[in-house]
């Protein structure tokens, strides 16, 4: 059973880290959001979330069609709809995009912005972590993203551009496109509504089935939804008609790992549009402040891969603990065999993936190999025994947290020791998906490899390479 108490978090969709203003490793950055841009590659754009004034009050749901569209069929209501945004002139939403899952037995729920602001050839978006405008002085955009030093302050600077807006046009350098496309929902869609020639053209293929579903309150107004089933997705728009305004856009759950190698679970998506209208504007938007000291440049620089973790190279201060069971005994040097990988699990559902990939890692683990590296897991002593019973691997309870602390260990983290006593690799997020990186180490380890000079002088390499690039997409001032 679901439990009553349900979590709200305020986030940013991509947490893209500055090496120089960010400690590596802190914040999960995961999501199944690669599944849900393949949702929505089958639209164009959309989202999903269930909202108060949609469900609580019990006469908000009329199974019955308000004679304002009874005449019109759902798909001739959401093409009108769409014609009605193509045309417009002036429009403008607070709009936000919700993720909804379980975690553990509370429903969380998690919350990005997505709104949008028009009125004839002005614009301000403000999606995720990303803000951009678009006047008669040009394409101004930026990432406000405290964890990246908001991107490291750069600032997109672009000409102007001519007559009205398209969705290529206002998101066209690769790394905006890329965050954009990577947040909860995919792309606004209020571009494509205001902007596409044939808004969410995949809808209408004669293959898909529309029908009206109930008609709620949703931000205030009583609005029918036109249910689309296409192939085996079902999508819902709540439409106000009066208006033509969208103000709900739900897609069906998916069903994904909210990190990589964590338990698949359901998702829900949702798009509210808040206080959605075509009225033209009387005043200008309020628009969030650009980065302090901002660096004006022509394109996005990607930034450089976090700092490589303090501790690593360094020699372990004194720790001492036994396993469950008393078998073995963990140090500053490790167990019993040249290696020792340490994975950390805590009371967070989502470091299990951690575990988990370390217990993929070491059922595939060849004799020999076996034979060089020993496996292990640093148990928090508030999770519960039933779920660090899941694994075979060693386990090391840090009954105060101790370890964890000297190793300088996140939750989800894996730390390789080798039996000198020196920390020889740290991946902050331990997942399947690194699996082959730590197998490259280990690799290299064995061979003789100074592995933390080696991320020491890459990283420093990388550095160099960025702020050269920045230096060649600098505006300067005139």
């Amino acid at each position: 059973m679901r439990s009553a108490v349900k979590t709200v978090r305020h986030l940013s969709p991509i947490v893209a880290r500055s090496p120089r203003f960010c400690t590596p490793g802190r914040g999960r950055p995961g999501w199944a959001w690669l599944v849900v841009w393949v949702v929505f590659l089958v639209v164009g754009c959309g989202s999903p979330e269930p909202d108060s004034d949609a469900t609580g009050d019990p006469q908000a749901s009329v199974d019955a069609k308000p004679a304002s569209y009874a005449s019109q069929s759902p798909e001739e209501l959401l093409a009108s709809t769409f014609a009605r945004y193509r045309a417009a002139s002036s429009y403008r939403d607070n709009g936000r995009v919700t993720m909804t899952y379980l975690d553990g037995d509370s429903e969380t729920t998690r919350v990005a912005p997505m709104r949008l602001w028009l009125d004839r050839n002005e614009l301000y978006l403000e999606t995720y972590d990303v803000r951009l405008t678009s006047d008669a002085d040009g394409l101004t955009a930026w990432v406000a993203d405290p964890l990246s030093n908001h991107f490291d302050s750069q600032v997109l600077k672009s000409k102007p551009l001519s007559g009205r807006p398209t969705v290529a046009g206002l998101i066209a350098d690769p790394i905006l496109v890329g965050r954009v496309a990577a947040g909860l929902a995919g792309p606004p869609p209020q571009l494509e509504w205001l902007f596409s020639d044939s808004p969410m053209k995949t809808l209408f293929r004669d293959t898909n089935h529309f029908q009206y579903g109930p008609t709620r309150i949703v931000d205030g107004r009583h609005c029918p939804s036109v249910v689309v089933e296409a192939d085996a997705q079902r999508f819902e728009f709540w439409i106000d008609p009066p208006t033509s305004t969208i103000r709900r856009v739900q897609l069906p759950s998916i069903v994904a790992p909210l990190i990589p190698g964590a338990q698949p679970q359901p998702i829900a998506l949702t798009i509210d549009l808040v206080g959605a209208t075509f009225n033209a504007p009387d005043r200008a938007p309020q628009i969030e402040r650009l980065p302090q000291a901002p660096k004006l440049v022509s394109r996005f620089v990607p930034l450089p891969p976090p700092r490589p973790a303090r501790i690593l190279g360094t020699q372990v201060r004194p720790i001492r603990a036994h396993s469950v069971g008393r078998q073995l005994t963990l140090s500053s040097r490790g167990i019993d065999r040249p290696l020792t990988a340490l994975v950390r699990l805590t009371a967070d559902q989502s470091t299990a993936g951690a575990v988990a990939a370390a217990q993929l890692w070491a059922n595939q683990m060849a004799g020999e190999m076996a034979k060089k590296i020993r496996i292990a897991v640093l148990v928090d002593a508030d999770v519960p025994d039933a779920v660090a019973g899941q694994w075979s691997l060693p386990q090391f309870i840090d009954a105060r947290g101790e370890i964890a602390r000297t190793l300088e260990m996140d939750p989800g983290a894996i730390v390789l020791v080798d039996d000198r006593g020196f920390v020889m690799w740290v991946e902050p997020n331990f997942s399947i998906a690194t699996l082959p990186t730590l197998g490259g180490v280990v690799s290299d380890l064995q061979s003789g490899v100074d592995v933390p000079e080696r991320l020491r002088k890459q990283w420093s390499e990388q550095v160099a390479m960025y702020d050269r690039e920045c230096a060649k997409a600098a505006i300067r001032r005139n």
